[in-house]
């Protein structure tokens, strides 16, 4: 097998198991931590301030969607809304202090819920995945800047 052919497969064997991975970890969710709202002060945590129809493409739901999932998080505090200077049509979003805070909350519940998942790893093991997520997220890093 050429290196570009193992390449494809690690990327395909990536990108199953890392949905696998998602919806187990978005099946631990509460009632009091919707997985729609995590994802969404996520995504906010990730790109720093957007407009509505930026959020919307980057989410990849629709405008309307994307309105009114911002709204209930904008009436609960977790998010500040404001209009964009530059099209006064336009209103642009981002995540408080508030958003974080819950935000932090809901990963960290999801985590605990995971966590009995992980518990027979060994040492090793660990720090096998711990080296391979770092070096992932780097490369996740430097592909989102220059895109």
């Amino acid at each position: 097998m050429d290196d570009d052919t193992r390449l494809q497969s690690l990327l395909v064997d990536l990108v199953t198991n890392s949905h696998r991975f998602t919806r187990l970890a978005s099946s631990f969710g509460s009632e009091d931590h919707p997985r729609p709202w995590t994802r969404a002060l996520a995504l906010l945590d990730d790109h720093g301030e957007l407009r509505i129809s930026e959020f919307a493409r980057i989410d990849r739901c629709s405008p309307p969607s994307a309105t009114a999932l911002l709204q209930k998080l904008a009436d609960r505090g977790y998010v500040a809304r404001r209009p964009d200077p530059e099209d006064a049509r336009a209103v642009r979003v981002s995540i408080t202090d508030l958003g974080r805070e819950w935000l932090t909350v809901s990963r960290n519940e999801i985590a605990g819920a995971l966590a009995p998942h992980f518990a027979d790893l060994e040492p090793e093991q660990l720090e096998r995945l711990t080296q391979g997520l770092s070096e992932l997220r780097s490369i996740v890093k430097s592909s989102a800047r220059s895109s």
